[in-house]
């Protein structure tokens, strides 16, 4: 599969959730794909998810369905914007968080209705559907309302709906609400009308207007989330309340240590993805806290985590990373477990190795050897688990592997599987590996004959549980087929429906992790190789491969391409990771955001699952990028291991700055001039503790009359060129260009 490296939206989500706030901010208000404002979210089961206030925009009168679309107004400022084109005129809305006075929060809608060019004349306004369990949407009175309160319906008197068509009246804004202010209009005011479809809801509708072609009216809607302070809140108010947030988006750095690629939709997405992790953080207990989402996943979870901290060092938050390893901490149990979720047993190996990233990213041995107790207590965990393993049946399904927990991305339910063993194998091989730089023999030696026993017990268990693909290739199935092929219940009883059924592809996610960055599989494997193949088989469709999460069935983990990606990249395979990286991309909305999985768009399913903003996906795509420049494989850095062809293009610029690695931080920046040369500055730093035992730059295909700091060099049979591991590292050279 080659997919066109095209950032156009392509296989965007049908339904979509945007952010509107800013950093930290605790209302994490929600724009639907329809301009819709969406509030305080809940889930009754994982599969059935409720909003307890939503607010609609449309225009008043239109019979039909509009043609929607939606953006950011940039990629650096969070100011929605959705236009609704209906036969005779368009709606625009544009909506945005507002934080003003002291702590005051409010979400704007600035909207302006305009009549199409060829119509005559149209009488027609702003309509609002609100909805609310419980609640009536009203004013004081039934005279039109500049403020609307959401009210008990309980307590509110019958409507005496006749009386009020037949006398003039005046809202006496002096008289106190029937409830707390929901929203304020300016400058007209609204009275009461149906709901669209006569839904249970609140309709509102502006005074009307008369619209000829070319005629506009516009006007606000200001929602106050933590204040009733609205005598000031206007359209006036609301035009600045726009320019104040578009100066606070502009002016705010949202990666410290940025990136830059010539690809400007790629850089737009390094940008909005960054901005989409700061919308998701909030403080904790005074720590500031990377969320994976706004609703779903309102939380820092274990194995997200481990990705998010490296992203946000990535991004040049190293002090919010250090604080979030103290949130970390908070997870330890008594029995040395470190895990949000304590039958999520494979938590512990993913929280050592998170602890240990972060130590070295942060160039800390002091740090870690703080976190030692914790991380040893954590292998004696790990231990236990496996001495549970072999007290086990001798014809246990999990007989003298792991006893049996809960694999998650895709196989739910507590049984016998391996993403649990391979991210255990990680954390005890970084273990294994600190333990020796920081000169613990002992803890070397026991926790080195830990993954090794471990190893050998998983892969004697795997060779087992082997299966073929309907082609006869061999794959390892992340679920013990002892077990039922119910995604999410494994004593299913009765035939498992298809779109239900376990596949091939499920749950490989954790193994891609142990592949890279974990490393317990070298890239020529088998079961790397196998899983290559899986992947390569399953992502002609939409270009990432397919039916690897919690949808089994025709649908897709969105950000499961970056997973793969890495695993590609590993392998020698960077096309392939490029490949993904634009497919990758091409799943997010328009405003530049991803559900987690949603389905293949030919089947018309309509399945999602997951949060949307999902942050994890922004991390991911920050990642695939970083390391598509920067790739610590083992000890060794790799420098632009999978940087596009494309990207040395003549005028092209790329770089990295300061990118925080196991080997101290790392700058590279590439330049192309309009002819055939292109000049590599490199900056290490020597300084650091730890160096690598190699370094090497990997040259495009054309590269030829290569020098290193002035003479002359020349790169290996791969296009590997050595580089030394000095503070300042010239590297030039001439590239091929066609018709040259």
């Amino acid at each position: 599969m080659t997919s066109a490296r095209i950032i156009d939206f392509r296989h965007a989500p049908p339904n979509r959730w945007t952010s509107i706030c800013r950093p930290d901010d605790p209302y994490k208000s929600i724009v639907r794909e329809d301009g819709a404002l969406l509030y305080g979210f809940f889930a009754s089961t994982y599969q059935s998810w409720q909003f307890r206030r939503v607010i609609e925009f449309s225009m008043q009168g239109a019979p039909e369905t509009p043609r929607v679309t939606q953006y950011t107004e940039s990629a650096r400022v969070a100011v929605v914007v959705t236009t609704l084109e209906y036969r005779h005129a368009t709606l625009e809305l544009r909506a945005f968080g507002h934080q003003h006075g002291d702590g005051l929060r409010t979400d704007v809608v600035l909207w302006r209705l305009q009549a199409h060019d060829d119509v005559d004349e149209i009488l027609t306004g702003l309509h609002i559907d609100a909805f609310e369990l419980n609640r009536r949407f009203v004013g004081r009175s039934d005279a039109p309302a500049r403020t609307i309160f959401a009210a008990d319906a309980v307590t509110l008197p019958p409507p005496e709906a006749w009386a009020s068509a037949m006398k003039q009246m005046v809202e006496d804004e002096s008289q106190p609400g029937p409830g707390e202010p929901a929203f304020v209009v300016s400058p007209q005011r609204l009275f009461q009308s149906h709901t669209r479809g006569f839904l249970p809801g609140s309709g509102l509708c502006t005074e009307l207007a008369i619209l000829r072609g070319g005629q506009a009216i516009h006007g606000a809607v200001m929602l106050p989330l933590n204040h009733a302070d609205t005598a000031a809140l206007d359209e006036a108010w609301a035009q600045q309340a726009l320019h104040d947030e578009r100066a606070f988006w502009n002016a705010l750095p949202v990666a410290l240590l940025p990136m830059v690629v010539p690809d400007e939709s790629v850089m737009d997405m390094l940008i909005a993805s960054s901005r989409n992790i700061l919308q998701a953080r909030e403080i904790e207990h005074g720590l500031p806290v990377f969320k994976v989402g706004p609703t779903v996943y309102r939380n820092l979870f274990v194995v997200d985590g481990h990705f998010m901290l490296e992203t946000a060092q990535y991004l040049g938050y190293p002090h919010e990373a250090r604080a979030a390893i103290r949130t970390l901490l908070r997870r330890v149990r008594a029995n040395g477990a470190i895990a949000e979720m304590e039958f999520h047993t494979k938590e512990t190996g993913i929280s050592i190795a998170t602890l240990i990233r972060q130590a070295e990213l942060l160039g800390d041995d002091d740090l870690l050897r703080e976190l030692w107790p914790t991380i040893r207590n954590g292998v004696a965990y790990i231990e236990r688990l496996r001495v549970e393993a072999r007290a086990l049946p001798s014809d246990h399904p999990c007989y003298p592997l792991l006893p049996p927990a809960y694999g998650d991305g895709g196989v739910g339910g507590n049984r016998g599987e391996y993403t649990t063993a391979v991210w255990l194998l990680f954390g005890l091989k970084a273990a294994a590996q600190a333990a020796k730089r920081l000169g613990f023999a002992d803890d070397e030696a026991r926790f080195r004959a830990d993954y090794d026993a471990l190893l050998h017990d998983f892969r004697e268990h795997a060779a087992r549980n082997m299966r073929t693909l309907p082609d006869g290739h061999p794959y390892l199935p992340m679920w013990f087929p002892s077990s039922v092929a119910h995604h999410w219940i494994p004593d299913f009883r009765g035939e498992v429906p298809e779109w239900d059924r376990l596949r091939p592809e499920s749950a490989t996610w954790a193994l891609c992790q142990a592949i890279w960055p974990g490393e317990v599989f070298a890239p020529d494997e088998p079961i790397v190789e196998n899983l290559n193949y899986l992947h390569d088989l399953l992502d002609d469709e939409q270009g990432i491969p397919s039916s690897t999460g919690w949808l089994p069935y025709r649908s897709l983990w969105t950000y499961h391409a970056s997973f793969a990606a890495h695993v590609w990249l590993y392998s020698g395979r960077p096309d392939k990771a490029v490949d993904y990286l634009y497919a990758f991309a091409n799943h997010a909305a328009p405003t530049r955001v991803w559900r987690e999985e949603q389905s293949i768009d030919s089947t018309g399913n309509g399945q999602i699952f997951g949060d949307m903003p999902h942050n994890w996906a922004s991390v991911e795509f920050i990642r695939l990028v970083r390391h598509l420049l920067v790739f610590e494989r083992g000890e060794t850095l790799e420098l632009l291991p999978g940087m596009p062809a494309a990207w040395f293009a003549p005028g092209a610029h790329t770089a990295v700055e300061r990118t925080p690695t196991r080997f101290g931080p790392v700058s590279i920046d590439v330049r192309c001039d309009a002819g055939d040369q292109v000049e590599i500055a490199v900056a290490f730093a020597p300084e650091w503790a730890r160096h690598p035992e190699g370094c090497v730059l990997l040259l495009p295909e054309d590269a030829w009359d290569v020098t290193v700091n002035g003479r002359a060099a020349s790169p290996d049979a791969g296009r590997r060129l050595s580089l030394p591991f000095a503070p300042a590292v010239r590297v030039q050279a001439r590239l091929k260009r066609t018709g040259g």
